[in-house]
């Protein structure tokens, strides 16, 4: 029979490749009960993060592990490297979640936001889903974790309704860091510009706002300065 060192050692394998996070789920493949689980966390070798995700002792804290936490709990008997292979994970982080992760704006996130294919239910009251079919070209990888890229984070948001000054500052940043561009943010908003102050349909006059709104940081050149061509 395996000692609590042996367990451990089963369950660092699982862990190294998963931030130092494991599930119960995961565990429970390699021998390790629900019981077992418990004992090592009481003795504070493990640390339990939510329900049935737990951090091994001795990995380096990160700002992300709640939002991993969340984010394994979707599909917990499976490792994060064989689910970042799929065309489009089960739960893509999206929303306030992926402009904070992705550093776009300013937002407050009080709420781990996913986008998922069908209406599901979680456990956690931290958690917010939203449905959608996203496609493989909505998403990439962050911090190893699946987000919406920022062009598809601004139509999220920006049919979520978010002020328009937090909206101004992530438009801004996902120009600046090169997912999108003026015409293609001004395409893709045009259904929203009239919630924003703007006509109906003027996507690109809605952007131009955001732009004055957000203002040019220094050193921005002139990505944000110089209109798109006709």
């Amino acid at each position: 029979m395996r000692s609590d060192q042996g367990w451990l050692l089963a369950l660092a394998d699982i862990a190294t490749t998963q931030w130092g996070l494991l599930t119960a789920a995961q565990a429970g493949e390699v021998g390790v009960s629900v019981q077992q689980l418990k004992r090592l966390a009481d003795s504070g070798l493990l640390e339990r993060l939510r329900h049935g995700v737990y951090r091994l002792y001795g990995t380096p804290e990160s700002p992300d592990d709640l939002l991993r936490a969340e984010w394994l709990a979707f599909e917990p008997a499976r490792r994060a490297g064989d689910r970042i292979a799929d065309e489009v994970p089960l739960g893509v982080v999206s929303h306030r979640s992926a402009a904070r992760l992705q550093g776009l704006g300013d937002l407050d996130a009080d709420l781990y936001e996913f986008t998922v294919p069908r209406r599901r239910g979680t456990r956690s009251r931290e958690v917010g889903l939203h449905v959608a079919q996203l496609h493989p070209r909505d998403w990439r990888l962050a911090n190893g974790l699946p987000v919406t890229r920022p062009l598809r984070t601004v139509i999220d948001l920006a049919e979520a309704r978010i002020d328009g000054g937090h909206l101004a500052l992530i438009v801004r940043d996902a120009i600046l860091g090169g997912d999108t561009t003026r015409a293609e943010l001004a395409q893709h908003l045009r259904p929203f510009a009239h919630h924003y102050g703007a006509a109906l349909g003027a996507g690109r006059l809605l952007v131009d706002s955001f732009i004055r709104v957000a203002g040019v940081p220094a050193g921005a050149g002139d990505l944000l300065r110089t209109p798109d061509p006709p």
